[in-house]
């Protein structure tokens, strides 16, 4: 699988659940290359992260994740919290990140964006997530962690599945909320 060059001259690449390109695997020998960040070789194959903040802008050609209530377009996007790359969703008007953990709905000023790609939505439920799905981030531990969505009160949501905790958990209004029916962000 290829691997692209982030803005920051960091490698990234395409992890498909725990497989990972041989050349990423490399970095973590580097003497720049912390292990702390191997979560973030995690890639799209035609799609890159893309930092932003509060102040903006955001980027062209973010994928989609959903739709919120209000009609507001809702995008993939990850940060890192209490240790942990945690996927999130993304509203560009709001200027911030929503993300959940430890039960409860968290703004993020400084997050990334995914930018390009091919990717499908597919079924899966109670933690499961399909060969393809594409790795987001990871917990402390070094749990993957993915992107999923659900249908929450008028929205389509997106959030993390956390597969030890057999669901997909939506950061919506202040709230964790736990679904055990979902779709997974996998590769086209």
């Amino acid at each position: 699988l290829p691997c692209v060059r982030y803005q920051r001259t960091v490698h990234f690449c395409l992890q498909i659940n725990s497989v990972c390109c041989a050349a990423c695997a490399l970095l973590e020998h580097l003497p720049f290359f912390s292990p702390d960040s191997l979560h973030s070789i995690i890639m799209s194959g035609a799609g890159c992260w893309q930092h932003c903040n509060i102040n903006g802008p955001f980027p062209p050609n973010m994928v989609r994740a959903g739709v919120d209530s209000d009609g507001e377009v809702i995008y993939v996007g990850r940060a890192f919290h209490e240790g942990e790359m945690i996927p999130a969703k993304v509203i560009p008007t709001k200027n911030v990140a929503f993300l959940c953990y430890g039960g409860e709905e968290v703004l993020k000023e400084d997050f990334e964006v995914l930018r390009h790609g091919a990717f499908v939505w597919e079924y899966a439920s109670n933690g499961s997530v399909p060969e393809t799905a594409v790795r987001i981030g990871q917990t402390a531990e070094g749990e993957p962690l993915y992107m999923g969505r659900a249908i929450y009160n008028g929205s389509q949501t997106p959030g993390k599945v956390h597969p030890s905790h057999g669901c997909c958990y939506l950061p919506f209004d202040g709230a964790e909320v736990s679904v055990t029916d979902y779709e997974v962000m996998c590769v086209r």
